[in-house]
């Protein structure tokens, strides 16, 4: 009886060679075993990482301040991110809504959303206006935008 090449080859790989067979069996379960842990848990970075809506930034060559907005709760986080001695101040506004606040110190950020009572009207646009400050200069590197809850 006559084989072609491949289906020879293929017979005697996986029929006829015990030793390869164990071989390839250990592979498959060494494969899955890592593979396991890999597919079924999520990575720290995923499960920490938050969806921002809009980010904007101080108008600065190395930008100092940076806010970001989540629509989902109001959350408007205002960070300080440049270890430059300014501190960080953001206005926003709207109908009828009025909210300053800032924060100093790099790496420090705050924090105003619908749960601690800065709640704003759904569809709405909000005006944004970002900028640096410190003693005798109250408003540098400023840049704004439009936010909509």
């Amino acid at each position: 009886m006559h084989i072609p090449g491949h289906t020879a080859l293929l017979c005697f790989l996986l029929g006829s060679d015990m030793k390869f067979r164990r071989t390839l069996s250990a592979f498959a379960v060494a494969v899955a075993a890592a593979g396991v842990p890999l597919l079924g848990a999520p990575t720290a970075g995923a499960a920490t990482t938050a969806t921002w809506d809009n980010q904007l930034h101080t108008n600065d060559g190395d930008p100092g301040g940076r806010v970001r907005f989540r629509a989902n709760g109001d959350v408007m986080e205002l960070c300080d991110i440049e270890a430059d001695g300014w501190k960080v101040n953001l206005e926003v506004s709207g109908y009828h809504y009025y909210d300053a606040f800032s924060v100093g110190g790099n790496g420090n950020c705050v924090t105003h959303s619908a749960s601690n009572g800065h709640d704003l009207t759904e569809g709405a646009g909000y005006s944004i206006k970002i900028y640096l400050s410190k003693s005798g200069h109250p408003y540098e590197y400023e840049d704004s935008a439009v936010f909509w809850a």
